[in-house]
């Protein structure tokens, strides 16, 4: 149950950070998350919390890395393979072998293979921790590119240096040639078990897509569970789970690739699992950070104020050395895979391109889960300094993100957005406008047509940028305008000349009572209305012991039998209410025409803070529901050819737009992508109605 409560929790978490950085977009979400996990920490189930190692390498960074390796393809990784090789292989190798020997310097009671250890641990780096800090800021291509590939593979060469030297460590003697040979057997052979497994899973899950009936139910299935199955099959043969499953999210491109347009519905659906997915695990690794903070910092406070200032120290000088050699490694690097990162060596932008890359080399919580991997005895002793290896690791992982947060929102320009939320929400809600129109104009029934139009309406989303001041305002404006025209219209010679003047007094009455209500607080009026009726409801029936429906008729039947002038009145009111009604109908299409013409007038003035004229019309049609009587009755059915015509309006709009100059392309690819969904999500939709309907059937 304490798993279940951690989960959830940490859920929570996500969603609170999530709701806080619109609140502070400032701050960097990588701190918020941190500042979570450290608040979730003090909640009684997080209680002398520690980071397992393996959980958290099987469940949080194996599906992180086989989603990063789905977006590189095939073509790009051998393109870019010897630059990746330099980057996360030799590069990390250099730069622990630079920090293993001066730490060995500084703390000379460390052996080297302790040195090692901890350079291994702090060799990895995190390039979504850079994307966390750099959420506003454009990086530069090749740069962004060099640190996505980097961190893709050098926390496998990471892991297998660490094994190495706790392999050292526990019998004593150390071997080049041993060394080089494990060190090739666990990275070769981790990518040898991911290409295969990745390919045997592909062709199960392309035969399944081609061939099966619901491909989704067993495809998805498949594909969720496929990083843990790699993982744990390569860490059973003793070889590196972080690049099997980084090749097998590779070679998961090849089923994409053959694929192509088929089953559509599986790649959809498939991909946004994985997306949103890729975003909470994320969340999750800062958030479990922040979680094992406390119990780093409490293993510091007993070491005392100058234990930690040293480590402290120590932990400044790691960073400043893997600084230096990123950066001299990212200028100095002549082959032509390094400069097609960071360009030619004599450019002017090489040395900014290599600063760059040094302050970005973030360390994250792979760092930390390695450093918590460390065994608490080795060849029958305790590990030695084992609780200053996990302070100096973590002490390096928050050097590293403070620095990079200050350093490079400054370095880095701000993106330039094609477009702002505002013009993004004026083209959308003039799109939505325009087919709502030329929808209302080709569709008869007044309830389909009302129906319709509530469903496009919903497709706006400007409730950050619409101003409520001016929208009320408008919206009362064009309320009294309404009413004036249902006034005008209610005492013109052609409704006098048909209807009696008693009609037409009934009707103005109601006209006047409803929407006085309106611009009140309606709830509390209906709810004083309604407790009024039932009050009258309950005492007469009660009164007159009638409950039933039958015994309402036999009621009614006798009153009629003793008075056969009540017979006559009944009559006279059904008269009236058919009258009432057909007024009804015509002020409805009244509302109707001068509503509609007043957003085409709008339109064509190129307004698109237009939502008080579809709020007018709501509350007009309340009123006109009101006088039915109808207002509680399910709504109206439309017809899908409906929506496929307006979808298809919608998309001419977007064309149009495009061809004429005022709708970029940035914009148009967000409205297709809003037009696609809202297709397919209705399509969905009249799917499950069908299906209920023939189970009912």
């Amino acid at each position: 149950m304490n798993e279940f409560y951690l989960v959830a929790l940490l859920l929570v978490g996500v969603i609170v950070v999530n709701v806080v950085k619109q609140l502070v977009p400032r701050i960097p979400e990588a701190f918020l998350l941190i500042a979570m996990g450290w608040g979730l920490s003090f909640m009684p189930v997080f209680h002398n919390f520690q980071l397992e190692p393996e959980f958290f390498m099987l469940l949080i960074i194996a599906p992180l890395m086989f989603i990063d390796g789905q977006k590189q393809s095939f073509a790009n990784i051998r393109k870019r393979f010897r630059g990746i090789f330099l980057l996360s292989v030799v590069l990390a190798v250099v730069t622990a072998a630079v920090v293993g020997v001066m730490t060995k310097q500084i703390e000379a009671q460390w052996t080297f293979p302790l040195a090692l250890a901890l350079a291994a641990i702090v060799t990895p780096t995190d390039a979504v921790a850079v994307k966390s800090m750099t959420g506003n800021n454009d990086m530069p291509k090749g740069v962004g590119e060099a640190l996505e590939l980097e961190s893709l593979f050098n926390d496998a060469t990471g892991l297998v240096m660490l094994d190495l030297a706790l392999s050292v460590l526990s019998k004593g003697t150390f071997s080049v040639v041993e060394g080089i040979g494990h060190f090739l057997f666990v990275a070769v052979g981790g990518v040898v078990v991911g290409i295969i497994g990745g390919v045997l899973l592909v062709m199960l899950r392309f035969n399944l897509n081609r061939h099966g009936k619901n491909p989704e139910l067993t495809t998805i299935p498949i594909s969720l569970l496929t990083p843990f199955a790699i993982y744990l099959l390569a860490e059973h043969f003793g070889v590196s789970g972080i690049l099997a499953v980084v090749a097998t999210g590779i070679e998961h491109n090849w089923e994409a690739d053959r694929l192509r347009l088929t089953s559509t519905n599986v790649q959809l659906t498939s991909r946004t699992i994985w997306n949103i997915l890729a975003d909470i695990l994320n969340d999750f690794v800062f958030l479990i950070l922040g979680i094992s903070l406390p119990e780093v910092a409490r293993n510091v406070t007993q070491m005392g104020w100058q234990g930690a200032a040293a480590l402290l120290g120590v932990s400044v000088l790691i960073y400043v050395v893997m600084w230096i050699v990123r950066y001299v490694w990212a200028l100095r690097g002549d082959s032509a895979s390094i400069s097609a990162f960071f360009g030619d060596r004599k450019s002017d932008e090489r040395p900014f391109f290599a600063r760059l890359f040094a302050v970005s080399g973030i360390h994250g919580t792979v760092t930390l889960a390695m450093a918590f991997s460390l065994p608490n005895t080795i060849a029958g002793h305790a590990f030695p300094y084992r609780d200053e290896l996990i302070a100096i690791a973590t002490f390096v992982i928050l050097i590293s993100m403070v620095v990079s947060s200050i350093v490079l929102p400054r370095k880095l320009p701000q993106k330039t957005e094609a477009y702002t939320m505002a013009d993004l929400d004026h083209i959308r809600n003039k799109m939505v406008d325009y087919v709502i129109l030329q929808m209302r104009s080709q569709i008869e029934d007044h309830a389909v047509r009302e129906a319709l139009t509530d469903q496009l309406q919903s497709q706006k989303s400007n409730r950050l940028t619409v101003d409520r001041a001016q929208s009320t305002a408008n919206y009362n404006a064009l309320l009294s305008e309404t009413k004036e025209v249902v006034d005008n219209f209610l005492h013109c010679d052609d409704v006098n000349n048909r209807y009696s003047p008693e009609i037409v007094n009934i009707y103005d009455k109601i006209l006047r009572r409803v929407l006085v209500e309106s611009k009140r607080n309606h709830f509390t009026l209906r709810m004083k209305h309604s407790i009024k009726h039932w009050k009258k409801e309950v005492l007469w029936h009660t009164s007159h012991r009638v409950i039933t429906h039958e015994q309402q008729r036999r009621f009614r039947d006798a009153r009629i039998a003793e008075n056969p002038e009540l017979s006559e009145q009944i009559k006279q009111r059904e008269v009236m209410r058919d009258d009432l009604l057909a007024l009804n109908n015509e002020v409805t299409d009244t509302i109707d025409h001068y509503l509609d013409t007043v957003l085409e007038n709008r339109l064509k003035q190129k307004h698109s803070d237009n939502d008080f004229v579809y709020l007018v019309r709501r509350t007009m049609n309340h009123f006109c529901a009101h006088i039915k009587h109808d207002y509680q009755k399910s709504a109206a059915t439309v017809p899908d050819i409906l929506y496929v015509q307006a979808f298809q309006h919608e998309y001419d709009f977007v064309q149009q737009g495009i061809n004429a100059g005022y709708i970029n392309q940035s914009i148009a690819g967000v409205l297709y992508t809003e037009i696609n969904q809202a297709q397919l999500l209705q399509l969905q939709q009249f799917q499950e109605t069908e299906e209920m309907a023939l189970i009912e059937a």
